[in-house]
Order: C-alpha cells, then structure tokens, then sequence
C-alpha cells in the first residue's frame, strides 16, 4: 500500500515538475511546495513527526500559511495532543477567521474537552458565515439545552423555524426538549398534537406524546395514543408493554388479556421482556390467579418458540405447583435441568418435590450434585442430610446437617430447623441426651417451634418417668395453644398419648380415670380433624383398653393393622386380647 502511495506521489511530483517548464515560480514558492509536498507523503505513510518537520519547514519560509497550521493541528489532534492542536488549529483561524473548515474543526477540539461554552461561540461564528446551514441552528439549540439555557434555546429555534419553516423534524424534537426540560408540559402537547395532525403517521412523535401523558399520570390519554400507535405498528414494544403496565392497576382485564396475548406474539418483543413480563405477574399470587387459564398455553408457546430458554420450563414448573400438580412441576423443573440450568434456586425445587415425594434416593442425588456446584450453601446440606435419615445412614446424616450448620451464619429460621433435624437423628440413634440437647437448642432459638414441641414431647413421654411426662405435657399444651385455630391431628394425638402415658403410671385411681376419659376425648377430636393413622389407631385402642372397651380396642386395633400390616406387636396385642 505504501509503495502505491510513493508511486502516486512521485507521479504528481512529475507532473509539477513538467508544468514548472511552462511557468516561473520564484524561489520561496519553489521552497515551500517542496517542503509542503514532502510533508504531505509523510502524512500518507503515517510518518507524523518527519510530516510536521517539514510543515515546520514550510513556515520557516511562509510563516502565515494558515493551512500549514491547521494540517499541524490535526496531526496533533489524531494524536490525542489536544493542547498542542488547540494551538495550531487557534493560530490556523486567526489568520483566516472565515474559514468554516477551521471553526468546525475548532469546535470539534471544544467538543472533546466538554468547553460548552467555547462551542456555542463557534456554533454562532458559522451562522454568521453560513445563516441558511441548518446543521449549525440545530448543533448551537442542543449547546443551549446540555447547558440549560433554555431561554437562549428557544430565541434560536424561534430564528430557526422562520428561517427554514419549520420542516425540520430534528428542530421539532428540540423545541420539545426545551419546553419539557422546562416542564412547559401544555406547551409540549400542543406543539406534538399539531405535528401529529400533519404527520399522523409519525410514531416518533406518538410515542413522545404518550411518554408526556405518562409523566403527567394522564393514563387513559396515553392508552388512547398507544391505541394509535399499534393501529400503526401492531406489534411496538414500548406501546404493548406500557400498555400492559397500565392496564394492569385498572379493572379492564379484557383489554389487559388483549395486549398480554400480544406481547407473546410480538417479534418486536425480545425474549428476555417477555420473561420479564412474566416474572412479574408470578410476583403476585392474584395475578396468577387472574391469568390462570392462559398462563400454561402462553407458557407452551414461549417453550416452542424460544426452546433454548430453559427459564420458561421454570415458570410452567411454578405455575403447576402452584396449583399442586407436583408430578407435572417437577417435570418441567427436570426438563429446565436437563437442558443445563445450574441455579440454585432450581435445585430447592426439585429436592423439595422429590422429598415430598418420599424419592429419598432422588434427594441424595441432587443434593450431593448441588453441593458439589454450591459447596458454601447449607439448605442443599440440609436436603442430603434429611434424604440419609430417611435412608437411615444416620452417621452420614449428622456429617451433613452438621456440615450445613458450619455455613448456615445468621438464618436462624434454618439454623433452628438444623437442630431439630440433629435430634431426630439422635432420637433414632437411640443417643437421647445428644437428642434432648439437639431439640433444646432448637426451641432456644424458636420457643414457638411447633414441630419441635410435638416431636420432643412424644418422644419424652415413649421414655416415661414423671419429670418426663410432666415436661412432654408442658409442651404439647403449648403447642396445642399454637395451633387452636388450626388444630392438627398429630399434635392432638402426642397430647392423648401424653396423658395415656401419665395415666399407666397415675396410683390414684380418680386421676388416672380423669386422665384417661380427656386422652380418650383428644383422640375422637383428633379424628374429627382429619387422623387416620396406623399409630392413631393403635393409641385409640390402647386407650380404650385400658377403660375396659375391649371392643372398641379390638376394632381401632384392627384399623391399626390394615394401614400397618407390619405390626408385629400389634398382632400378638390382638392375639391375646
């Protein structure tokens, strides 16, 4: 490339050289052409300091050749020397104060060290060199409106308006700056409203309108330009999703399924605004609800469209679950994972589907791989942690709670629940003090721990003893207390058993009956609220054999055995009833 440019250069030489047989040119001009020649070839070859030697040269014999100056100066300028250039270009005008190429240039410079104020003064030495240029008009009203001159803006868009009568679209937009910087918001949409009626077609200037309306809270007046808008363009993004925005805090669900239907329809409308628009109505439970019955087909048809998006497998997951379509939301969920979604969040979903489900093996495999991307999270600790209980590992069961308490830090909702679940470790390891301490440390940190009060009670009164049942009692009566609104039937049933229990060790036959006729009314409470247990049934029976109702024992018993068929010592109770 460089030597193409040489050759081109030294042809041009040739030519000058011939023509320099024809005419006379003394010895000063002769000089500066030559050094002005060499200067130039040096810029082509991106030579910059021999090109401004020989510029130099060329003022050492004309020192008032303005181009000379201002060639300098954009040498110096490309080269990020902006004090030099400044320098160079300032002489450059001085000699030639009319040259519009010098002033832009000068400008420029101004433009790049933010001087507004130096800019403007160009801006307005070009009008008077070239008064019909809109460009400069334009380029000194957006000076004015960066530096909130907004008076001076307007007295030059007034001068601009008449000089080119206000055909300038660009001259429109920044007469509206002005007056919405100036929150003339009566002005703006008067000046927009009579725009429109001339360009109606205009969506620039139609959505400027709506995003006004907007502003001012002027809802129903935005939605009527949106209207507008997507008569024009029926698939604008800005128009179908403010629109949707709007619609949702007003009682006109038809026209709000109308838009929501169309978002998903839009190309206009990226993927991650459609996701967005989602996420927001599963932030509220009553959106959902209010969408239901198009909720999934929406979904299916993000999922056909945008198969790489594993996100919407996700929120049709959500969506079943919410409606306690377990087996279809964990489906969804394991689709989104099959398709490489690590997230956090996803794994909770699906251990807590399968731990519900009783798929303990399940829960081991996805906590040990969660934990393996999420090494510092508890909960996926806490999920392996239940999944060995379960399985009866009980030594790797305590490693993992016990792992998950090192991280768990200050959520004491977790750290109370990881307690808990190390005394029902503990409990099934037969370590009862490990267990009464595991359980204590639990209710230290949630005294209203419900779970915890019927779990530990039920297991102090298996023990016996009276300090036992006396503690186990004091505890299922507050947890009973808890739950009084909502009685549930597993705490009914650990406080009948309680006072069953008191009752076998009770020597004073009144007490003993006493407590026996309540522990007997608790567990017909407990199956009015929904027991139906082996373990209830077993203790129903249990009870009554012991007020002498060796049929009604015999008959809960029975009940006991068809839901338990395992029950080994149950059978051998009925065998010699």
């Amino acid at each position: 490339m460089k030597f193409r440019l040489i050759l081109v250069f030294q042809l041009f030489l040739t030519c000058f050289t011939m023509s320099q047989e024809k005419f006379t040119v003394d010895e000063v001009e002769k000089k500066f052409i030559h050094h002005f020649f060499l200067a130039e070839k040096h810029k082509v070859l991106e030579e910059y300091d021999k090109a401004i030697l020989e510029y130099e040269n060329c003022l050492k014999v004309k020192p008032k050749e303005s181009n000379v100056f201002f060639e300098i100066g954009k040498i110096f300028f490309y080269q990020g020397s902006i004090e030099e250039s400044l320098s160079y270009i300032n002489q450059a005008t001085s000699l030639n104060p009319r040259n519009k190429w010098y002033l832009y240039f000068l400008q420029e410079i101004f433009y790049q060290t933010s001087d507004k104020k130096n800019q403007a003064r160009i801006w307005k030495k070009l009008i008077s060199l070239d008064s019909e240029n809109q460009i400069y008009y334009l380029e000194l009203i957006k000076n004015y409106l960066s530096t909130d001159q907004i008076k001076l803006a307007l007295k030059e868009i007034t001068k601009a308006k008449r000089l080119f009568e206000n055909n300038n679209s660009e001259l429109k937009f920044l007469e509206l700056d002005a007056y919405l910087i100036n929150n003339q918001f009566e002005k703006a949409i008067l000046l927009l409203n009579d725009v429109i009626v001339k360009e109606p077609k205009n969506l620039n200037f139609l959505q400027k309108l709506s995003e006004i309306y907007i502003q001012k809270s002027e809802y129903e007046q935005a939605l009527s330009v949106y209207d507008k808008i997507l008569k024009l363009d029926p698939e604008n993004s800005t128009a179908l999703l403010t629109s949707h925005k709007i619609l949702q805090t007003q009682s006109k669900f038809e026209k709000e399924l109308e838009i929501f239907l169309k978002i998903f329809i839009s190309n206009q409308i990226n993927v991650d605004q459609k996701i967005n628009v989602l996420f927001e109505i599963f932030s509220d439970n009553k959106k959902i609800e209010k969408y239901k019955d198009h909720i999934p087909g929406v979904l299916r048809q993000c999922i056909n469209n945008y198969p790489e998006q594993v996100l919407f497998y996700v929120l049709l997951g959500d969506y079943e679950l919410l409606h306690s379509n377990i087996n279809e939301s964990l489906s969804n969920y394991e689709k989104a994972y099959s398709y490489g979604l690590k997230d956090k969040l996803l794994y909770e979903k699906i251990l807590n589907i399968n731990l519900v489900k009783q798929e303990f093996n399940k829960v081991l495999m996805y906590s040990k791989e969660s934990i393996e991307y999420f090494p510092y999270t508890p909960i996926f600790y806490y999920y392996q942690g239940l999944a060995s209980l379960y399985l009866n590992d009980y030594q790797q069961s305590v490693q993992s709670f016990n792992n998950a308490m090192e991280y768990v830090f200050d959520d004491l909702t977790l750290k109370s629940e990881l307690h808990a679940s190390l005394g029902d470790v503990f409990h099934k390891m037969n370590k009862d003090i490990l267990s009464d301490e595991q359980y204590e440390l639990a209710l230290s940190i949630n005294p209203n721990y419900i779970v915890v009060l019927n779990n530990y009670s039920y297991y102090l009164s298996l023990r016996g003893g009276v300090d036992n049942l006396l503690k186990a009692e004091k505890m299922i009566e507050k947890c009973i207390s808890l739950t009084n609104e909502d009685p549930q039937p597993s705490f009914l049933d650990t406080y009948a058993w309680v006072l069953f229990q008191q009752s076998i060790i009770e020597q004073d036959s009144n007490i003993k009956n006493e407590k026996l006729n309540s522990s007997k009314k608790i567990m017909i409470s407990c199956f009015e609220n929904g027991g139906d247990s082996a373990v209830m049934y077993e203790h129903y029976g249990d009870i009554l054999f012991e007020l002498k109702d060796l049929e009604g024992a015999k008959k809960n018993w029975l009940e006991s055995i068809k839901k338990d068929p395992k029950n080994e010592n149950l059978k051998e109770k009925i065998k010699n009833l």
